[in-house]
């Protein structure tokens, strides 16, 4: 049986409100790796937070790009499963990265609004995840 082409949209589109909001949000968070006031014991630690942040937006840029191109549909959800669990990743690794910092006048404000960006990133990757993975398994059971 053929994939459901409305259904495997819906699952590997994001919306350009959506689009729109998480490049706002991730240019102020670089500003805040950037040109925040953050401070730590460990030498090298603001340039390694700003080098993830670059990270997370070029994964966050794959993660909301489209896939039209790619020309199977089955290949269009694992494209959109890997750049997930990429994004997963990074958004790991710099949480990580935030917890290691002591002091500063901007530590708080990027603390919060990092905790939010990546919460509603999180849901929406884990909603959007749970669809391809049905999307696939649907065809796999029917394939069996």
């Amino acid at each position: 049986m053929e994939f459901d082409l409305v259904a495997v949209q819906d699952a590997i589109s994001v919306s350009a409100e959506l689009r729109k909001r998480w490049r706002k949000d991730w240019v102020d968070l670089m500003e805040l790796a950037v040109w925040g006031d953050l401070r730590s014991q460990q030498i090298g630690l603001g340039g390694k937070l700003r080098k993830r942040v670059l990270e997370y937006g070029e994964r966050l840029r794959s993660y909301v790009s489209d896939r039209s191109w790619i020309p199977h549909p089955r290949e269009q959800i694992k494209n959109a499963l890997s750049t997930s669990l990429q994004l997963r990743e990074v958004i790991e690794k710099v949480g990580e990265l935030m917890g290691q910092f002591a002091e500063g006048e901007d530590l708080a404000r990027l603390q919060l609004f990092w905790q939010d960006f990546s919460d509603r990133l999180m849901a929406d990757i884990t909603e959007r995840e749970g669809k391809l993975v049905q999307l696939l398994n649907q065809q796999y059971h029917e394939e069996v």
